[in-house]
């Protein structure tokens, strides 16, 4: 059966025109009998065809070493990192340091002006009061009844008494001092910082009120930028690639001569339900401070997988959230096949199965064999045009 098909002649001139643009030449005439047949997901064109000239292709190519690639982001290792905040309520009265400044473990961040601090306080000191009155008391019955004068229920009582003022002491000391607050009745509740590092975040000003029930995640972030750890989101097809303690090799674009070692320290026990990829974390350490937090970084590692193969990420397509790409047979039939990276970045797609070395794939023009198959398909599965030789 044929069919003329006007959008398909318009689809076939369009891309001989746009190809030809691009390498600055004369547009060719593109006669019907040169126009490509279709079948299923494959075009075949005539030998001579024009448009096929312009098609520029390439070919699989084996993985070097068998290296895997990812891309990675960097994050703050937080075995070394502390996220400051208050545990009683307050306003900030002063702010010490700013954001980028080097601290010492213990070392004041902020202060802030807190009722529940002057609260503990006070109960502290009255505590105190309280024990020392009933010691007093305790040591003049003790005199008392030693000499007879008082009976020994009352020396029973005073020894009561004093115990559980002592305990009140207690207790209200232990309060203070897990609520950071000093020995002073002030109301002043100090920030300090647990860890020696680098202030790198400071959400707060001075005279902010601030609740610990508040959305706000922490007043201020402490990291040693030396350690650092790298996040990975493994395809699910090379799941198998990664072992706990294994060494990994960081790259990034901003230092193109410069690579970094990282070592696999997590492999999460579940897909991504979405993503269908698998969390991996690696640590390095950054001794030069040269990379820096939520950077993104490529991440090589040498598997055992079958191997891989590598394409040009510019064959690659998506259409309808799958990648594609069109592989061209010795018969000058393009094929537009599915694939299923293990890894790709910016250059570069590998996969591990589905292709074989030296496959022809098109780097310039998928996009137009792809407009070609959607023209014909609300026709036919299969279409020819008829050879009138007209010219369009």
């Amino acid at each position: 059966m044929f069919f003329k098909t006007p959008k398909l002649l318009l689809s076939c001139l369009l891309l001989a025109t746009v190809l030809t643009a691009c390498h600055k030449a004369e547009v060719p005439s593109v006669a019907s009998d040169l126009l490509p047949s279709v079948t299923g997901n494959s075009i075949k064109f005539a030998a001579n065809s024009p448009i096929t000239q312009r098609l520029i292709t390439a070919p699989v190519v084996s993985a070097q070493q068998n290296v895997l690639k990812l891309p990675g982001r960097i994050v703050w290792d937080e075995d070394h990192t502390a996220r400051i905040s208050s545990p009683v309520a307050g306003h900030l009265t002063n702010v010490l340091v700013q954001t980028g400044a080097t601290v010492k473990a213990g070392q004041p961040l902020a202060y802030l002006s807190s009722p529940d601090i002057g609260s503990a306080q006070a109960d502290a000191e009255k505590t105190k009061t309280d024990l020392a009155q009933a010691a007093r008391i305790h040591s003049r019955d003790k005199e008392l009844a030693d000499a007879g004068i008082i009976a020994g229920k009352d020396l029973e009582q005073a020894q009561s008494d004093l115990n559980k003022y002592r305990a009140e002491a207690a207790r209200a000391e232990m309060r203070l001092k897990s609520l950071g607050g000093s020995n002073a009745v002030d109301q002043r509740y100090s920030i300090k910082s647990p860890i020696a590092g680098k202030l790198v975040e400071r959400m707060t000003n001075p005279g902010m009120e601030y609740r610990p029930d508040q959305t706000i995640p922490s007043l201020f972030v402490v990291t040693n930028p030396s350690y650092l750890w790298c996040w990975i989101d493994a395809p699910e097809e090379s799941v198998n690639a990664f072992k706990k303690g294994m060494k990994l090799t960081i790259s990034t674009n901003v230092f193109p001569n410069k690579t970094f070692n990282a070592t696999v320290d997590f492999i999460a026990d579940s897909l991504d339900p979405i993503s269908r990829s698998l969390k991996v974390r690696a640590k390095l350490i950054n001794s030069e401070n040269l990379l820096k937090a939520e950077m993104f970084v490529n991440v090589m590692l040498v598997t055992d997988l079958a191997n891989t193969l590598d394409m040009p990420a510019k064959a690659v397509f998506l259409k309808n959230g799958m990648q594609m790409i069109f592989i061209k047979t010795r018969d000058n039939i393009y094929i537009r096949k599915t694939i299923q990276p293990i890894a790709s970045n910016d250059q570069w797609v590998s996969v591990a199965d589905g292709l074989n070395k030296g496959d022809e794939i098109v780097l310039d023009g998928s996009l137009y064999l792809e407009k070609i198959l959607e023209d014909v398909a609300p026709h036919a599965t299969s279409l020819t045009l008829p050879s009138n030789k007209a010219t369009y």
